[in-house]
């Protein structure tokens, strides 16, 4: 399948006006994320993605017609035929992992897993204070949950998504209560 898109340096100073996402995101002379799009008639047009809070660029072809943009944190799924069929999720993406036909994103709080267009999972607000050390284990994308108490302890959870059946699974340690072993 030849790629339909290509992430480009800045503006482009000639052709035609290029498309802001979301549409009344920035304005036209503030510069994004620039991806050039390729149509099947070949035609060209480019897309200027308002950028989130993290530092990840990527594009990804998830169909004949569909691309995943991921400008700086926020997701795009656009679909290069038709500039203005978009959904857009997200501001803080920071990783991404391909598994089979899926593409997994992790962000601080949440991950989300990007079969197509139409089949979009949610793992909303996981923790409070981000998500570490994921790592892609065969089948599984394991990592950290963090959480921290108002008494600056921090509790630490691991957990397990299951790339197979989508499953995921929060892993608690084992507290031990604190007994007086004096009375």
């Amino acid at each position: 399948m030849k790629e339909k898109f290509r992430i480009l340096k800045g503006l482009p100073p000639y052709g035609e006006m290029y498309v802001s996402f979301p549409q009344n995101g920035y304005s036209e002379y503030s510069e994004g994320l620039v991806v050039e799009f390729l149509k099947n008639n070949e035609s060209k047009w480019v897309g200027n993605f308002e950028t989130g809070y993290s530092n990840l660029k990527f594009a990804s072809q998830l169909n004949n017609d569909d691309i995943l943009i991921i400008a700086k944190g926020i997701c795009y799924i656009i679909d290069s035929e038709n500039p203005r069929s978009v959904i857009e999720f997200g501001v803080d993406f920071k990783e991404v992992y391909k598994y089979n036909t899926s593409i997994i994103i992790v962000g601080e709080y949440s991950i989300v897993v990007v079969k197509s267009k139409s089949e979009i999972i949610h793992f909303d607000n996981l923790c409070y204070d981000g998500i570490t050390e994921t790592k892609l284990v065969e089948n599984k994308l394991n990592g950290i949950l963090n959480d921290y108490y108002s008494n600056g302890e921090n509790a630490q959870s691991k957990f397990v998504l299951d790339l197979e059946n989508w499953k995921f699974q929060r892993i608690e340690k084992n507290k031990i209560k604190s007994w007086k072993f004096w009375k």
